[in-house]
């Protein structure tokens, strides 16, 4: 099970971005090295508190499967907008609305106040556990 891998590649010490990217992408072909570094910059919302890296990752594993090589096929590129927008609407509905790292933790992590919260409450094993879970079973369930 996906879930699971990406689950035990964050508890690792992985990045979340990493543990999503990597539980997936060796399905379409990626070694586990590449998919480690390549997706490395996408933890803690880009490494700003953006985007939550779980949900960047799972965008990318998206295009794995149906991202379009050729400018002039449209309709791939249409397919895959239309499934990366599937992945976020139900990483929302199951979030609260909210996707972004910051909004997540209910912190900034690049303050030195908001990186006290989320070690002290423990946020990095807790919360970001739970976002890696979520990402995961999403793209899961959506046959990835």
């Amino acid at each position: 099970m996906k879930t699971e891998d990406a689950k035990d590649i964050f508890e690792s010490g992985m990045e979340c971005s990493q543990a999503i990217f990597t539980a997936f992408s060796g399905k379409y072909g990626l070694d586990t090295d590449s998919a480690l570094k390549f997706s490395t910059g996408l933890s803690a919302g880009m490494c700003c508190g953006g985007v939550c890296g779980a949900v960047s990752a799972a965008v990318l594993v998206i295009g794995l499967k149906h991202g379009h090589t050729k400018p002039e096929d449209v309709a791939t590129k249409n397919t895959c907008i239309g499934k990366v927008r599937e992945f976020l609407s139900a990483f929302e509905e199951r979030n609260e609305g909210r996707i972004h790292c910051r909004d997540i933790l209910d912190c900034d992590i690049f303050t030195p106040e908001g990186l006290r919260k989320a070690t002290d409450e423990e946020l990095f094993t807790t919360v970001c556990t739970d976002m890696v879970v979520k990402a995961a079973t999403i793209l899961e369930e959506q046959g990835y």
